[in-house]
């Protein structure tokens, strides 16, 4: 019995040796089998981007690209706000594809789109379809058309206002394939239209950069070309230049503070027993350039660079206090006796201070170098300032001379005082001379 028990446990030891082995070599086989599928999936595909969710992919296939050429046009102006950093009009997108672009999506037309158009879907509207003839691939081809009508931002743009109101601004607009239509279309610019103007064509003939006329002016700018340039074969970048008309501007607001601030400059001319007259005179210059101030802060952006005409209203609010403080001197000297000397605070706030304040005013919009403003008037208007400055202060003292022989005998006397009060403060005693 035990004879017959040993080769029944050996029997068993080996077929569970065996049943390891073949789970092993079944597990290496699944192993590399898996190897060879993750290898072959690894392989780049074209239907495979990075714009699609894992585990998705186009269902179908094409060898190359269907062209879709696009005729963008600037319609109507229709507002500019530099607070908001947009530009409100109406642009129009003429597309125009070959039969086989139905193939793959059933609108091609709206796989175009304007990507920095903010007003929303409900100021987009296509046009009827229309069939023309290919000459070139002697096929039929569709035209349709959309109108954007809206705002358009420029946010994510440069916008600089270091210049205001003397500068250059330039609006874009970004037209763009939606994702992921670049493996099906291509973007082609086409040159259509009154005055269209080729600028540059690629190697193959085919047009890159197109300009439109445009040479008016609207919106507070004189436009000077609407241009359009092809970016990639999913990207057409357009933009428009224009300069800022600064003269509605001048009479609108650096008019009046140039008045205002004459008129704070001016209270000196008034007697200095006329205190009230005086003070109010620049206090109500002060309070008119604030409220300027406000109405000018309120076009602009809260963030980004200060503009000119920021830092000009800045400047003269500055200025208007120094004045008070002037006010203030002049009621001082007054006061005690010093006639002469309140007579030259008097005209060196009327005349030297006006002079200083147009010198810091011109100075600081040399050094912006704005486009509009040619540097060379600039610093010829810098230097004629600090000449007229100079020569200004040489005058007073020169006139005020008395002023200052007055003031030299009032120090000199102060320090004979205090000498002779010696270390302690108190006048010595004349028994210890």
């Amino acid at each position: 019995q035990v004879g017959l028990e040993t080769p029944v446990t050996d029997l068993w030891c080996v077929s569970m040796a065996a049943l390891l082995v073949a789970v092993v070599l079944c597990r290496v086989a699944a192993a590399q089998d898996w190897a060879a599928i993750y290898e072959s999936h690894a392989s780049p595909d074209p239907r495979r981007l990075n714009n699609l969710p894992d585990g998705f992919e186009i269902n179908e296939t094409l060898n190359g690209s269907i062209p879709l050429t696009i005729v963008p046009s600037w319609d109507i102006f229709l507002g500019f706000s530099d607070k908001k950093k947009y530009i409100k009009g109406r642009m129009s997108i003429a597309t125009i594809y070959p039969e086989e672009a139905a193939v793959f999506v059933t609108n091609p037309e709206n796989m175009v789109d304007v990507l920095n158009f903010g007003s929303g879907s409900g100021d987009i509207n296509v046009m009827s379809s229309l069939k023309i003839w290919d000459p070139k691939s002697g096929k039929t081809a569709t035209t349709v058309s959309k109108t954007y009508v809206g705002e358009f931002s420029q946010s994510n743009f440069p916008y600089n206002l270091s210049c205001y109101p003397f500068d250059v601004k330039t609006v874009r607009f970004q037209i763009g394939l939606q994702k992921p239509c670049g493996i099906f279309y291509r973007l082609n610019l086409g040159c259509a239209g009154e005055g269209a103007r080729q600028v540059r064509t690629w190697e193959d003939g085919t047009v890159r950069t197109c300009a439109w006329p445009v040479n008016s002016s609207y919106v507070g700018f004189d436009w000077e070309e609407f241009r359009c340039e092809l970016h990639n074969n999913a990207t057409l970048d357009c933009e428009m230049t224009g300069t800022r008309k600064w003269s509605t501007l001048l009479q609108t607001y650096l008019w009046p503070s140039i008045v205002y601030g004459l008129m704070g400059f001016q209270a000196f001319a008034l007697g200095v027993k006329l205190a009230m007259p005086r003070v109010a005179t620049t206090m109500l210059a002060l309070l008119s350039l604030t409220s300027l101030r406000n109405q000018v802060i309120a076009l602009l952006p809260g963030s980004g660079s200060t503009s000119w005409m920021e830092e000009y209203f800045l400047i003269a609010i500055s200025f208007m206090f120094l004045n008070l403080v002037g006010h203030a001197a002049s009621f001082h000297l007054d006061a005690i006796g010093r006639h002469h000397t309140q007579k030259m605070v008097n005209k060196f706030n009327l005349w030297a201070m006006l002079c200083f304040f147009i010198l810091v005013v011109t100075a600081r919009l040399h050094v912006r170098n704005c486009p509009v403003i040619e540097p060379a008037v600039t610093l010829t208007m810098t230097l004629l300032m600090i000449l007229v400055t100079l020569s200004v202060l040489i005058f007073l003292v020169w006139y005020h001379r008395s002023a200052f022989r007055e003031a030299g005998r009032q120090l000199t006397h102060q320090m004979e005082e205090v000498l002779q009060k010696g270390p302690s403060g108190h006048q010595p005693h004349p028994d210890n001379v």
